[in-house]
């Protein structure tokens, strides 16, 4: 197996995958995001990744929140050997260190037509009214799920 020439990964330890770093990486439950989060906690890019001269720079964008280390960033966070970065159930660990034969390396992750059909994320859910919510419900869980994705999007 050929490895992408690259300085830098991202490994998602969990599902045995690597992610080759470019110059801007992103990361996010949209379709256009390099690595794509299916978690509605995700915005669409919530996260990038840059490369500046020999370092990497992790800059948060979306507003559920991002952490490193366990610790939440502001803006911006320059990545060391061993970082792990955290958005919503997903932990990303930064090395400069090429995966072994058991992992997946992954330079892009390919869309799938879920991923471009919009549902409803926490932001949106939360802005909806109680009120409007059960009164849905009382209609039958069907049709509140039909009723709640094909709202217009309020993101």
């Amino acid at each position: 197996m050929t490895f992408t020439r690259t300085s830098a990964w991202l490994v998602d330890e969990r599902w045995a995958k690597a992610y080759p770093l470019g110059d801007r990486t992103t990361i996010g439950r949209g379709p256009e995001s390099t690595i794509i989060l299916r978690d509605s906690a995700v915005s669409r890019t919530h996260a990038e990744l840059c490369k500046e001269g020999e370092a990497f720079v992790l800059r948060a964008l979306g507003s559920s929140g991002t952490k490193v280390n366990g610790q939440r960033v502001g803006t911006e966070w320059s990545l060391r050997e061993g970082d792990v970065i955290e958005i919503a159930f997903t932990a990303l660990r930064f090395t400069a260190r090429a995966p072994t034969n058991e992992m997946f390396v992954i330079p892009r992750d390919v869309p799938t037509p879920q991923d471009t059909q919009e549902g409803p994320t926490q932001a949106v859910i939360r802005a909806i009214n109680r009120s409007e919510i059960v009164a849905a419900s009382r209609r039958g869980w069907r049709r509140f799920w039909y009723w709640l994705t094909h709202r217009a999007n309020t993101e």
